[in-house]
């Protein structure tokens, strides 16, 4: 069964959920990209109508995946004793109608669209701003903004600025063709390459910058899909084919030279695929040390062999770093075998395919409506997000810290600042105390792990410090430039921030993510959690809400990244950011027999006939969403007035969801989080103040035996 579902997996789903890597509360559903259905038909959803729980082949739960808009209707009501999250949240699925353009829709993606009117508010009715970053910012964004809504311009131009981007590579014959494409800084720049590099944070020495190397992008995302899929699988699937297709005609190739484009792509995606980790590896708890593999230049020029690494590091201005951390060795060995002149024609034509699928939404508009039917048939969403909705998201992701400035400015205040600050103290004294009394720790890990707390690094709403910008610019249309002249420019000033941070001391002031995004998250490498300033407003935080109501919505938003650092992952980390076991082996066997409980009680959840979750991938945010509720619970304790009816209600309403079963099926297989249903009932069922607030009991559908309940901290 698991070779059919990957299999499926392979010939229906295409594009990888925009999640936020470095993200925990980002919903599947922001996005509208998912997977096709099935040929044969819809996933069959866990516990259809009809059957009787404990039917579905669970062992711990058989709740009917109830997150599936077009199963809502047909399950019926239930009690909070039997389904929590469905008993809470069916009038509000039932009554409410997923966006245009979306797949999905949550508390989150509602928190998203109001920081979205926000943003539009700030490019359509842009203040007279007095701070020379502030004007500077503004003029940024707002020659942008311009730009991409000018669609007389867009229609006039076509791809003709992307053919003169690509055709240095069209023309690429042979090796040394393709070596010198390579190290063009306009290749670095703005075009797809044969590998990646940035600059940050070391593993080994988290006070400094390291370069770090990484794998291509692959167009299937996850390299899984490549082992079960054929080149006709590939040929068929729309966004490759008609996406792609379209603009290499529009380029001026046949219809017979682009399928044979395409089937070149696929060929070397298919081979290096075998070499690049999937999903489930990258989730695993060993992952981060498999890719700390510290090299000097020199080790790396001999493991590349015939591959130019050292070209393309020039090229970027990466060459003169003292570390580089080779995330993937067997890529590397891969990339000197395929290098080749029997293999040329596949590795240009891959740059090709990608570049071009990169910029299918700064093309025409004919481009651009091709690429969202595509996506729309895929995902399940219908209609389309308006221009000026559409315009503001990609000015948000092409200048996020100039229109972020420019939100923080006007929306985040210094008293929601303050306030969660406050929150925040008060949840990281109660992990102190908990940590002290961790039983199954000795007094040396013990004292580890509170000095990591006590080090922790707070980003909360806004930075207190930004970095200068000044010398970014592009022209806008006044001034002869274009969507795609623009990336040249800005691309050219991160090549350049990037390599001004090689070999420098990290500023632990600066923020490394945008503060008007809708997402919070823990980065180990800093030993930091970050709030950003979007997530802090609607109906997950404002001043007025209750003890209760903050507790189950920016409190656990808190207390879930800061269990991160003490997750499978995040404890392979120290108080710096190093990656160093600071545990005795004795602590680390009794902590991972604590997860693999953990990961063994989601995988025997089937959220699909027949398909079920996969614990390993999904276990370090499992594990914070259980040690975030068992911290507020202990904070809850001291107060005899609590309300845990209302906390436990509360919760459940943060993790509302509705979406398709189109989007569903690929989130179980590429999200490392837990599905939004389960995020609620396999949370709830683990602590001993919801069986009391409800009366729930054995054979009671939320009922798990005491003996099976999870405690990893």
């Amino acid at each position: 069964m698991e070779r059919i579902f990957k299999k499926s997996l392979a010939l229906i789903l295409t594009l990888v959920l925009a999640l936020n890597t470095a993200g925990c509360v980002q919903r599947p559903g922001t996005p509208q990209e998912s997977g096709e259905p099935q040929q044969s038909g819809e996933p069959q959803v866990s516990g259809e109508p009809g059957e009787e729980p404990g039917e579905t082949g669970s062992e711990y739960a058989s709740w009917v995946n109830s997150d599936i808009q077009e199963w809502v209707k047909e399950i019926g009501e239930a009690d909070a004793k039997d389904d929590f999250h469905l008993h809470v949240n069916r009038e509000w699925m039932l009554n409410t109608v997923i966006p245009d353009g979306y797949s999905s829709f949550d508390t989150i993606t509602e928190r998203a669209l109001e920081v979205d009117s926000q943003l539009m508010d700030i490019l359509e009715n842009p203040e007279k701003e007095t701070d020379p970053a502030l004007i500077h910012d503004q003029e940024l964004v707002q020659k942008y903004y311009t730009m991409w809504l000018d669609w007389d311009a867009r229609n006039k131009l076509g791809v003709s600025a992307l053919k003169d981007l690509l055709d240095p590579l069209m023309k690429v014959q042979d090796l040394d063709d393709l070596t010198a494409y390579l190290s063009m800084p306009r290749t670095v720049i703005s075009a797809t390459e044969l590998a990646q590099c940035e600059a940050s944070m070391d593993w080994n020495n988290a006070d400094y910058y390291a370069v770090y190397v990484m794998p291509v992008d692959l167009i299937f995302g996850d390299s899984m899909y490549y082992g079960y899929m054929e080149e006709s699988d590939a040929l068929d699937e729309p966004y490759y084919n008609v996406v792609i297709r379209h603009i290499l005609v529009e380029l001026g190739y046949s219809d017979e030279e682009a399928t044979e484009v395409l089937k070149s792509c696929f060929a070397f995606e298919k081979d290096i695929s075998e070499y690049i980790m999937t999903t489930e590896e990258e989730s695993a708890r060993d992952a981060v040390v498999k890719e700390n593999n510290p090299r000097t230049l020199e080790e790396l020029e001999a493991e590349a062999g015939d591959f130019p690494i050292r070209k393309i590091l020039e090229a970027s201005g990466a060459d003169k770093s003292e570390r580089y951390i080779l995330t993937q060795p067997d890529w590397l060995a891969a990339m000197d075998v395929l290098y080749d002149e029997d293999y040329v024609e596949h590795l240009r034509d891959y740059l090709i395919c990608y570049t071009v699928q990169d910029y299918a939404t700064l093309l025409d508009r004919e481009t651009y409506d091709i690429y969202y039917k595509v996506i729309n048939d895929i995902s399940g969403a219908t209609g389309t997000k308006s221009d000026k909705k559409s315009a503001t998201d990609a000015v948000d992701d092409f200048l996020p810290s100039q229109l972020g400035r420019l939100y923080a400015d006007r929306y985040v205040s210094d008293d929601t600042q303050n306030e969660v600050t406050d929150i925040t103290k008060e949840i990281l004294d109660e992990y102190r105390v908990m940590l002290s009394e961790e039983t199954f720790l000795t007094e040396e890990t013990r004292r580890e792990a509170v000095k990591k707390l006590d080090n922790l690094i707070l980003r909360i709403a806004k930075p207190i410090k930004w970095e200068d910008d000044s010398e970014l610019n592009f022209a806008g249309s006044t001034e002869g430039g274009n969507l795609i002249s623009a990336q040249d420019e800005v691309g050219a000033f991160w090549v350049k921030r990037m390599q001004s941070r090689i070999n420098q001391k990290v500023d632990r002031n600066l923020w490394t993510s945008s503060i008007q995004d809708v997402n919070a998250f823990y980065d180990p490498s800093q030993n930091s959690i970050t709030l950003c300033g979007g997530i802090l407003g609607g109906a997950l935080y404002n001043s007025d809400m209750t003890r209760e109501e903050l507790f189950a919505n920016v409190g656990d938003t808190i207390a879930h990244e800061i269990s991160h650092a003490f997750d499978t992952t995040g404890c392979q980390f120290d108080e710096k950011g190093n990656l160093r076991n600071w545990w005795t082996q004795e602590d680390q066997a009794a902590f991972a027999a604590r997860a693999d409980k953990l990961a063994a009680y989601y995988d025997n959840i089937e959220p699909f006939m027949d398909v079920y979750c996969v614990g390993s991938q999904i276990e370090g945010e499992a594990i914070a969403d259980l040690v975030a509720i068992k911290i507020l619970l202990r904070i809850a304790e001291k107060d005899s007035a609590f309300d845990y009816d209302k906390f436990f209600r509360a919760y459940a309403e943060t993790w509302r969801t509705i979406t398709t079963a189109r989007s569903e099926f690929y989130v179980l297989s590429q999200d490392t989080h837990p599905l939004p249903y389960l995020r609620v009932n396999c949370v709830v069922q683990q602590f001993d103040e919801f069986y009391e607030t409800y009366g729930v009991k054995k054979g009671d559908g939320m009922y798990l035996a005491p003996k099976d309940r999870l405690e990893v901290w």
